[in-house]
């Protein structure tokens, strides 16, 4: 897989989609981003061999889906997929999609208001998560980090979770997720 290695470059990318969309959600991503690289250090130091820069980038542009606008739903996901898709970056594709779906491809009506994806965006994120249902440990650290960061820095789970519903609204699968 394909990933973007230059931090420039996926600053660039984020800036872009910000002036296409500005929000909170380009603060949220640098946090996303900062929160990956300190615990990507952390797991080399117990052996890992993990890219800092591979995950930070990834994790910078997580979201850039939201280029498009704002939605209730991980329509973003899919946006943000083809959008890098198409780019040439796979691997920044495929985080757009992972994390939305912290439970793989088990589980997929949790992912928020998963009623209003259109069919053809359903099952188009149901085979890519299908083909990918083991992920790598910068999908894993990068789904941790966007439950631990907002527009305002690092945060707690609890808080993440609840500025979440009540921006998006809840289900019976919020606390699942």
């Amino acid at each position: 897989m394909n990933y973007i290695q230059d931090r420039d470059y996926a600053l660039t990318l984020l800036t872009l989609a910000s002036e296409k969309n500005p929000g909170p959600w380009v603060d949220h991503s640098i946090h996303v981003a900062r929160a990956t690289e300190i615990i990507l250090r952390e797991l080399n130091k117990f052996g890992f061999n993990l890219n800092i820069d591979l995950g930070y980038n990834a994790a910078l542009l997580h979201d850039i889906g939201r280029y498009k606008g704002v939605t209730k739903s991980v329509v973003h996901s899919y946006d943000g997929y083809i959008y890098l898709e198409e780019l040439g970056f796979s691997g920044n594709a495929l985080v757009c999609v992972t994390h939305s779906f912290p439970h793989g491809n088990k589980n997929i009506e949790f992912a928020a208001a998963w009623n209003l994806v259109p069919n053809y965006m359903r099952a188009t994120l149901i085979n890519i998560l299908n083909q990918h249902s083991n992920y790598d440990m910068y999908s894993k650290v990068i789904t941790l980090c966007d439950a631990l960061a907002d527009s305002n820095g690092f945060t707690t789970l609890e808080r993440r979770l609840v500025s979440v519903g009540l921006r998006h609204g809840t289900t019976l699968y919020t606390s699942l997720h």
